[in-house]
């Protein structure tokens, strides 16, 4: 899960910056950063058992990070893993 990991990175790393500080957005991308952890923690654990729950847990998330969730999934497994899993694609 080397691309949702760095999702995962890339988003925490934001709610240090500055700019994201100066516009009240730390929330949002530590919410964010949470998501793409439930979601990888729900995919990796128990062998695959819990991806079922993560389908469900990606199809409530906001629009955003979801796709970005959705892009690092297909990266990492492929966008047929991502489809048939997830009920999603990527193009």
């Amino acid at each position: 899960m080397k691309n949702l990991n760095k999702l995962i990175k890339d988003l925490k790393a934001l709610t240090i910056d500055p700019e994201v500080i100066e516009m009240d957005m730390v929330d949002m991308y530590k919410a964010d950063a949470n998501d793409a952890e439930v979601v990888r923690n729900f995919i990796v654990e128990c062998d695959g058992v819990n991806i079922p729950t993560a389908a469900k847990y990606l199809n409530k998330l906001d629009t955003s990070i979801r796709e970005s969730i959705c892009m690092a999934i297909a990266e990492d497994k492929g966008n047929a893993f991502l489809e048939e899993k997830f009920g999603w694609s990527v193009r």
